[in-house]
């Protein structure tokens, strides 16, 4: 796992949810970039996206 999607994980365990908006803030980067690190967290099954376009958000992906 990479600095950027380190700090992603932090910020969710510190907030609960990250949105796109918040890892372009977070990491200073364009909205491409922080959906390509939303992404490959989601690919690496690390987290989950709920929700659909603008209103969607990512959390901790939950293990039963």
């Amino acid at each position: 796992m990479n600095f950027s999607q380190k700090k992603v994980i932090e910020f969710i365990l510190d907030n609960g949810k990250v949105t796109n908006k918040d890892v372009q803030q977070l990491l200073g980067v364009k909205d491409s970039r922080a959906l390509k690190i939303l992404k490959e967290l989601v690919e690496k099954d690390v987290v989950v996206k709920q929700g659909k376009l603008k209103g969607s958000y990512y959390t901790i992906k939950k293990y039963e």
